[in-house]
């Protein structure tokens, strides 16, 4: 069966798929019955081609200057929760908390002074 980056395309049984591959780790996501424009959850299609969501997130941490100390890892805990935040504003602050590895009392004030930076709209999601 061929596959298509971001395409749709036929199978023998004439059923259509759509297979998206990551730039970076070359994982493969595959919708077996598609809705025009789905595209995997997280996903985004940059420069280079489709991203997947582990990626981007590794892409954020990396992003971070490494240091072994308390304060860098802090740093990456808050620049994934920024992430995690801009990418899903409504979700809850326990939700982004475990995606960040962090807790929900952390994500708080993170959510705060991203409304007031004006990179996130005014949202519930405590």
């Amino acid at each position: 069966m061929p596959r298509a980056r971001g395409r749709r395309a036929l199978s023998a049984g004439s059923s259509a798929q759509l297979s998206w591959t990551c730039v970076d780790c070359s994982t493969v996501a595959t919708f077996a019955a598609p809705q025009e424009g789905q595209a995997p959850g997280g996903w985004v299609d940059g420069p280079r081609g489709w991203i997947c969501l582990n990626c981007r997130r590794e892409e954020v941490i990396a992003a971070v200057p490494i240091t072994r100390d308390a304060e860098g890892r802090a740093a990456r805990r808050r620049a994934l929760t920024e992430f995690e935040l801009i990418r899903d504003p409504e979700a809850t602050d326990g939700q982004i908390a475990k995606r960040a590895n962090t807790a929900p009392r952390i994500v708080r004030p993170i959510r705060a002074e991203l409304r007031e930076d004006g990179r996130l709209p005014g949202v519930s999601g405590s």
